[in-house]
This record gives structure tokens, C-alpha cells and sequence, in this order.
């Protein structure tokens, strides 16, 4: 459920919103402008292409580890929590860009099904609320931790020789990774977003080793779990688009674009971490937080153009749309009309853009 299916379903209803409003946006007019030239129109839209592009390359990293045999729960529970809530950010996003047609029921309407569904999503399977604040990095630190589960071991099974030698292997480790991650604050410089998404894994890592100290009071501090566990689950899709783009070969643009949202968004979450720790580990994770602001002014793009790049890439670079249409049932619906609309001139131009952006009559089954 958590792992394959909700994930599954938040695949299809943002391949479906995602591609359905691109070609409604490249067409409907308002104030003799195409939708897609509207800024406040194509911002939504490539919002909706961030989290679907998200979604897709968790569900193929996913399904590749649970193809090898592996079991991974709390990547699951990432999943889970993930996926259905960025689907439900991507169907908002289309409602408000499909505007009246979204609201009305009729054969046009092809947001409706999923938007009534996307609660189900959210709630099922564990609330999206508690997978959040306590299952992802609460878990996540008991199972994923290389030393923190052999050290609980030893204290249930009172073996004190191991717990001594893994007590020391935890003090190298954390040491190690606090040198790797706070000194040395800019050397070498990252050279790509992938570099920059691996050091920032790095730095999770450290912050988690401080975060554990709250041992149990993690249960009530969930702000601060809360935390943490958007930093471990966008890390894991950062890393999961790298992969798809790797396997498949669509956009470095748009790896890059889904990979500089995630950092940004991370940096601040870092530093929120460190605010809600205590004053002895804020001062000495102050360099880890004075990093995140120094290495977000390396200036790889200027976010001011960054969408109308992603504009621009999406446009001339048809594997983003072909590897989002993948899979997407098309044949005789609105979404057909929609494809085809592009290679249409003329009368039947006019005559199949007057019919898709009608909302189509609702059609009620009165002998049922």
C-alpha cells in the first residue's frame, strides 16, 4: 500500500493533470494571449511538472529496489507520504489553471475523479500527519542509523563488551561526519547540483546524529521530526531523479531545475533544525548553517529565470512530455482532443477548440 499502490495512484493523477493542462494551456486564450504566455499561469504549471517529475522518479527508484529484493519500509513511508501529498499540490494547481471546466461536472472534466480521490490518498495506509512527524525520521533513524539500532541491541541484551566498542564507533563516526560536513565550508566547491545534493546528504547526516540526542522527546517535538523528515525524503528523490535521468536519458535542464528547487527548499529547512536545537549544538552547528547560506549564493541560474527555462526546455525537448504521457490512456477523451489540437489548422482547429474548452453536459443515469 505504501510503497507500490498510493504511489501508483498519485503517478496517474498527475501524469493525467500534467499532460492534459499542457496542451490546454498551449491552446485556451484569454485577452488574445495563449494561457502558457501568462506567467501566473505557467508558474503553477511548472510547479505541477516539478512534483510530477518528483513523483515519476521515486515510483521507477522505488520499484527498482523492491524489484531487487529489498524491503525498504521507511522509503515506503516516504513514498506514501510523498507522493500523495505533492499529487495533491499538482491537482490543485491544474483546478485553478482549468478554472470553471474543473468545477462543473461533464465529459471535459478530466481533473474531477482524481481531485475527489486525492483525501483518500492522504489518509489510508497511516495519515500523511503521522507518517510526517513520526515515522519517517523516527523510524528512519532506528533502522537506517549504521550504529544507533546496535547500540539499543546492546543495552536490551546487557552486553556490555559490544556496547563499549560500538559506543566508540559511534564518537569516530560522529566526528568524522561533523569534520566532513561543517569544516572545510566551501573546499572544493560543488560544480554541479548532483554535487551539491550529495554534500547536502552529507550535512543531513550530521544534523541527524545532534537530533538524536532528544533521544524519546522526539515523539513530542514533532516540529522538529517533522523537519527532518522533509529533509530525508526530499534528499531521497533528489537522488531518484538523478537516477531516472541517468536510466533514461530526458532533461539534464530539468534534472537540474527539480534538483536546485530541492536544495533551496532544504537549505531552509537545515536551519530550522538547527534553531529548534538546543544552545550548546547551535553553536556548534553554527558553520553548517552559515554553509547552507554561503553555498546558495554560488549563483548556478537566477531563480527569476529559472521557470521560463523549464518553459522554454519543455517546449523543445518532447521526451519530458512523451515520458509523462507514458502509460496515460488517451484514446477517445478529452485528452486526445487535447494531443491533437497541435496538428490541427483552419476550421477543424477552430471547430475542436470550441469543443474542448466547453465543459461537455453532465449526463446523469436516471434509471440507475
Amino acid at each position: 500500500g505504501r510503497g507500490i499502490c498510493l504511489p501508483a495512484t498519485a503517478n496517474a493523477s498527475s501524469k493525467v493533470s500534467t499532460f492534459g493542462i499542457y496542451n490546454y494551456i498551449k491552446h485556451r486564450r484569454q485577452f488574445k494571449l495563449p494561457l502558457i504566455k501568462m506567467e501566473g499561469v505557467s508558474n503553477k504549471f511548472c510547479n505541477m511538472v516539478y512534483n510530477t517529475w518528483l513523483i515519476q522518479s521515486g515510483v521507477d527508484l522505488t520499484n527498482a529496489i523492491l524489484d531487487s529484493g529489498e524491503k525498504p519500509a521507511v522509503i515506503s513511508a516516504i513514498m506514501k507520504q510523498q507522493t500523495t501529498d505533492r499529487a495533491r499540490e499538482v491537482l490543485n494547481e491544474a483546478m485553478d489553471i482549468h478554472a470553471g471546466s474543473a468545477i462543473c461536472l461533464g465529459d471535459n472534466n478530466f481533473l474531477e475523479k482524481f481531485y475527489k480521490s486525492a483525501p483518500i490518498g492522504i489518509t489510508v495506509e497511516g495519515s500523511n500527519v503521522l507518517t510526517k512527524n513520526l515515522i519517517i525520521f523516527g523510524q528512519g533513524l532506528n533502522k537506517s542509523h549504521p550504529l544507533i539500532f546496535p547500540l539499543l541491541k546492546n543495552l536490551m541484551d546487557n552486553n556490555d563488551k559490544d556496547f563499549s566498542g560500538n559506543f566508540k564507533n559511534m564518537l569516530i563516526h560522529v566526528l568524522k561526519l561533523y569534520g566532513s560536513s561543517t569544516l572545510g565550508v566551501l573546499n572544493p566547491i560543488p560544480k554541479s547540483h548532483s554535487q551539491l545534493i550529495d554534500k547536502q546528504t552529507l550535512d543531513f547526516a550530521n544534523l541527524a546524529n545532534f537530533v538524536s540526542l532528544k533521544g524519546g522527546s522526539l515523539k513530542s517535538e514533532q516540529t522538529v521530526s517533522s523537519n527532518m523528515a522533509d529533509l530525508l525524503s526530499n534528499l531521497y528523490l533528489a537522488h531518484s531523479v538523478k537516477y531516472y535521468n541517468d536510466k533514461h536519458d530526458v532533461s539534464e535542464i530539468l534534472t537540474k531545475y527539480c534538483q536546485k528547487r530541492i536544495y533551496d527548499e532544504n537549505c531552509i529547512l537545515i536551519n530550522k533544525v538547527i534553531d529548534d536545537l538546543d544552545i550548546q549544538w547551535k553553536i556548534l552547528l553554527f558553520p553548517l548553517k552559515l554553509k547552507q547560506k554561503l553555498t546558495g549564493l554560488l549563483g548556478f541560474e537566477n531563480d527569476s529565470k529559472i521557470n521560463k527555462e523549464l518553459l522554454k526546455e519543455i517546449n523543445n525537448n518532447p521526451k519530458i512530455m512523451n515520458k509523462i504521457k507514458e502509460n496515460v490512456f488517451t484514446e477517445g477523451t478529452i485528452l486526445e482532443k487535447l494531443e491533437k489540437l497541435n496538428s490541427l489548422n483552419g476550421e477543424s482547429y477552430d471547430e475542436l477548440y470550441n469543443e474542448v474548452i466547453q465543459v461537455g453536459e453532465y449526463r446523469m443515469n436516471l434509471s440507475s
